[in-house]
């Protein structure tokens, strides 16, 4: 078995929930003993129309990881889940109504990044990965793009939830981050396949899920970040793959010979200071 006790393994994308699930000190203790270093943390969807609270709740989660756990590095992103515009309609709210309460929360957002050191970027952001109406879809975009200026206007990196990912969604990120001035390197977009080299042409950063797209991404480049988009809700066991999956899968790609040492590097520690303005250990 190959041995990744000296590689910085990072995954980019976790979500911690003490009411629900094992809870931040414990997710990741458990994510130390399979070989992680660094989590990248983002606060959760509360779904009930509260969309600062979640964030709170996050700089306390890193905060007990900073004190509680020895050798893992802990970071956030803070943002509006965009399918939080749909639970709000569901409840009864205007979409213009929507609209002003999640632009002021983004700014809530932004005063936390710029206070806290631990944070470093706007996320996740975007829009529905389902189908819904015009409206809704326009008024995502108008508040993707407001996010994509926070991000700007303060030099952090922004992760992007939506639709599955082509070249022609890719593009539009790349256009959009360009219409406000936001280097597209900066734009993360999280849960995309395998798509490396769309990621290479059009500059934005693909979080790859780690499980069988990221064996084929890693044949095609190293221009990525992994994920594992863990929920932590003990109702969902494992969704949406369990917290020791980024490093079981690393220690795949090794042994399969699909990326070295350095590669592994390259993924987990390279790509990740250079989008997050950070120096790991």
């Amino acid at each position: 078995m190959v041995d990744i006790e000296n590689i910085p393994i990072t995954d980019n994308h976790v979500h911690v929930d003490s009411r629900r699930g094992y809870g931040a000190e414990k997710v990741a203790k458990i994510f130390k003993s399979a070989g992680g270093k660094t989590l990248i943390l983002l606060n959760k969807p509360s779904f009930k129309g509260d969309l600062t609270t979640p964030m709170d709740i996050l700089i306390r989660d890193i905060e007990t990881i900073r004190k509680n756990v020895e050798g893992v590095e802990v970071y956030g992103l803070v943002g509006v889940h965009p399918c939080e515009i749909t639970t709000m309609l569901e409840r009864g709210k205007s979409l213009d109504c929507i609209k002003e309460k999640v632009i002021d929360a983004l700014n809530y957002a932004r005063k936390l990044v710029e206070e806290h050191h631990f944070l470093v970027g706007i996320g996740e952001v975007g829009r529905p990965h389902f189908k819904v109406s015009e409206d809704i879809w326009r008024t995502s975009n108008e508040i993707l793009l407001y996010s994509m200026e926070i991000a700007r206007d303060i030099g952090c990196a922004l992760q992007i939830h939506g639709e599955s990912a082509s070249e022609e969604q890719f593009r539009e990120f790349r256009d959009m981050a360009r219409s406000v001035n936001l280097n597209p390197e900066k734009v993360i977009k999280h849960h995309c396949g395998d798509n490396v080299l769309e990621g290479e042409k059009y500059r934005i950063f693909p979080s790859i899920i780690a499980s069988k797209p990221v064996i084929e991404a890693a044949k095609k480049s190293l221009r990525f970040v992994m994920e594992t988009d863990y929920i932590d809700d003990l109702r969902r066991p494992g969704a949406v793959l369990g917290i020791k999956t980024v490093p079981r899968r690393t220690r795949k790609l090794l042994e399969m010979g699909i990326i070295d040492e350095e590669g592994a590097y390259r993924i987990h520690k390279e790509n990740i200071e250079k989008l997050y303005n950070i120096e790991l250990k």
